[in-house]
């Protein structure tokens, strides 16, 4: 087939400003500017700590880069879930929590054994003072933010491009920077900052005593660990590894084998969580159940009264444990998927709680 001759050398002539582009960046073109302005930024600090944050700008901005083209994908998930909710609104969704939280731990509790005990924790803790605080650097992220797209469409000198696009990394830092000091509360979010570091230390403090088995196993796993391979891959890995890199031998080795430690202490506290997890969540799934049914109605029968919900919580507490351990104690795909930000918050809880 023929198709149409395209002359490359022909220009349209256009009068008036030079268009803006209306496509998105691509991901390459948004973590080169996060990387660029990571480094100017970090020239800005105090030359104790700016190599280690120049060293960090790949991380940061390949970090950073993730979470901004995830985040469409995020509000849009929040978006359908409240439609979800509008949908379920008359069927009073909300007294059915502790339904939803008991099958949640009966099922999934060997998996999420600290995530679970941190959300306790926390509600025990300071879960009100701590949710305040989000929502206050929620509000201010996102007045910071719309301030931030008005100021990347200003062009003051009228030449049809940006102003944004038309400076360097640092002068960028620097805009963004008095930007954030006009637009937000300092009082506001420093007291935020403090209330989510006070719930957090509180949080750890409480996994510290819970897990105190899992960590001393760990502890006691990882120290027998240590030596033998420092004397078997020590001098193996000086053979070779170059001369220059000689001095990360003994951390990487300490590491591997507290990453070791950890992942056998924790694989045991993950089968004694699941045991426990299940029953608990299978009786709070039960009663839940009981009550909303009586709450609006559809049967007549107190727990009090009754063994149905305890029958009914053994046969979820069984069928869940059975059903982790099967798996492993692992989430079988594409739950795995779904659950993976559980599953970071779950890695970075135990890793805190375990050093």
């Amino acid at each position: 087939p023929l198709l149409p001759r395209v002359d490359h050398n022909e220009r349209k002539e256009t009068n008036g400003p030079r268009p803006t582009t209306a496509t998105m960046p691509s991901a390459s073109e948004i973590y080169t500017r996060k990387e660029g302005i990571i480094v100017a930024a970090a020239k800005k600090t105090p030359e104790q700590v700016r190599p280690y944050l120049v060293k960090a700008a790949p991380f940061l901005a390949g970090a950073s880069t993730v979470l901004e083209m995830l985040l469409p994908f995020a509000l849009l998930a929040y978006k359908y879930l409240m439609k979800l909710y509008k949908l379920l609104e008359p069927y009073h969704p909300e007294d059915m929590v502790s339904v939803f939280v008991g099958l949640f731990m009966a099922f999934f509790g060997g998996e999420f054994p600290a995530l679970i005990t941190a959300v306790e924790a926390y509600r025990q803790m300071g879960f009100d003072a701590t949710w305040r605080a989000l929502k206050a650097l929620y509000d201010d992220f996102t007045t910071v933010q719309e301030a931030s797209k008005e100021d990347d469409k200003v062009d003051a000198d009228g030449d049809g491009v940006a102003d944004v696009e038309q400076i360097d990394a640092s002068q960028l830092v620097e805009r963004k920077v008095l930007l954030f000091m006009r637009t937000t509360d300092p009082e506001r979010v420093s007291d935020a900052v403090a209330a989510i570091t006070a719930g957090w230390v509180s949080v750890i403090a409480s996994l510290k005593v819970k897990f105190a088995k899992a960590i001393a196993l760990g502890s006691a796993i990882g120290d027998v660990l240590r030596k033998p391979a420092q004397r078997s891959f020590g001098p193996l890995l000086k053979k070779v590894v170059p001369e220059d890199y000689h001095k990360w031998i003994l951390p990487g080795i300490n590491y591997a084998c507290k990453f070791v430690a950890v992942t056998i202490a924790w694989t045991i506290q993950s089968a004694i969580s699941a045991f426990y997890s299940a029953f608990r969540g299978g009786a709070l799934a039960a009663k839940g159940t009981l009550r909303y049914l009586n709450k609006y109605g559809i049967i007549a029968l107190k727990d009090d009264d009754t063994y149905l919900d305890e029958l009914a919580g053994y046969a979820i507490a069984a069928l869940g444990f059975f059903l982790q351990f099967g798996a492993g104690f692992r989430l079988p795909f594409p739950l795995n998927l779904l659950f993976l930000p559980l599953r970071v918050a779950e890695t970075i809880i135990v890793w805190t709680v375990m050093d």
